[in-house]
C-alpha cells in the first residue's frame, strides 16, 4: 500500500482512522445501516475531512479490475452527513481549482437546458447548438488528467488517475454516445439517453466538488497551485 500521501496531509489520529476503517467497511458489506454507521462514526471517531475519505481509498482499499463501478462515493458520503467537512477555502478567480469548478459551473447550466429540452419534441438543431457545447466539456477532463492529477500522484495519491480518470472517460463516451443518436435520426433512443447522460455527470462533479478538489487542496502547496495556473 502507498501510504506517501499521508506525509502531505494534516495529521491523522491513526486510531480514528483504524475504526474509520472499520465502519466504512461494515457498511459497505452491508452489516451496518447507513444510520448505524454514521452513529458509529460520530461516537468513535467524530468529524471527518473529505482528504480523510480520499487517504482510506488510497490506502486501504484494495483495488479491483472493476473498480470505477464498484466505488460508491455518494454512498459514503450520504452516510457520513453532517460528519464530514469538504468545505474549500476563499480561492482567487484565477485559481486552478476555481477553474475547474467554473467550468462545472457551466456543465450544470447545460444539464438544466437538457431537462427543459426533453420535455418537447426533438427540434434537431436546438439539441445540435446544445451538444456543441457539451462537446466541449472533454477539456475539463484533458485539463484535470494533463495538470492535476500527476500533481497528485506525486504526493502519493494515484487514485484519481486509477479511479477517477475512468469515470471522465465513462462521461466522454456518454456524451458521444449521445451526440451520435442525434446524429443518426434516433429521437427515441437519444431522449433516452439523456437521462443516463445527466445523472454521469452530475456523479462525476459530486465526486469532484466533495472528495478530489478539497483533498488537493489539502495536498497541493499553493506554490505548486501558481506553477499549475501556466497550463
Amino acid at each position: 500500500m502507498n501510504y506517501k500521501m499521508k506525509d502531505y496531509l494534516p495529521p491523522m489520529d491513526p486510531e480514528k482512522l483504524k475504526a474509520f476503517f472499520e465502519i466504512e467497511n461494515k457498511f459497505k458489506a452491508g452489516e451496518l445501516s447507513a444510520d448505524e454507521a454514521h452513529q458509529q462514526i460520530k461516537e468513535r471517531v467524530g468529524k471527518v475531512s473529505a482528504y480523510h475519505v480520499a487517504y482510506i481509498e488510497q490506502t486501504m482499499t484494495e483495488e479491483t479490475d472493476d473498480e470505477c463501478i464498484r466505488e460508491d462515493v455518494h454512498a459514503i458520503i450520504n452516510m457520513l452527513g453532517d460528519l464530514i467537512d469538504n468545505t474549500m477555502p476563499n480561492l482567487p478567480a484565477d485559481h486552478p481549482i476555481m477553474h475547474y469548478l467554473k467550468e462545472n459551473e457551466e456543465m450544470k447550466r447545460l444539464l438544466l437546458a437538457v431537462e427543459d429540452l426533453v420535455q418537447y419534441p426533438v427540434i434537431k438543431n436546438q439539441w445540435l447548438e446544445l451538444y456543441d457545447q457539451f462537446r466541449q466539456y472533454p477539456k475539463h477532463y484533458h485539463r484535470k488528467q494533463n495538470q492535476l492529477y500527476p500533481l497528485l500522484e506525486k504526493k502519493g495519491f494515484d487514485r484519481p488517475t486509477t479511479t477517477m480518470w475512468n469515470f471522465d472517460d465513462i462521461v466522454r463516451d456518454e456524451i458521444k454516445r449521445c451526440y451520435q443518436l442525434l446524429e443518426d435520426g434516433k429521437d427515441d433512443e437519444f431522449i433516452a439517453a439523456q437521462k443516463e447522460m445527466i445523472a454521469l455527470a452530475r456523479d462525476l462533479m459530486d465526486k469532484e466538488e466533495r472528495i478530489l478538489y478539497p483533498t488537493s487542496l489539502a495536498l497541493i502547496s499553493p506554490a505548486e497551485f501558481e506553477d499549475m495556473k501556466s497550463g
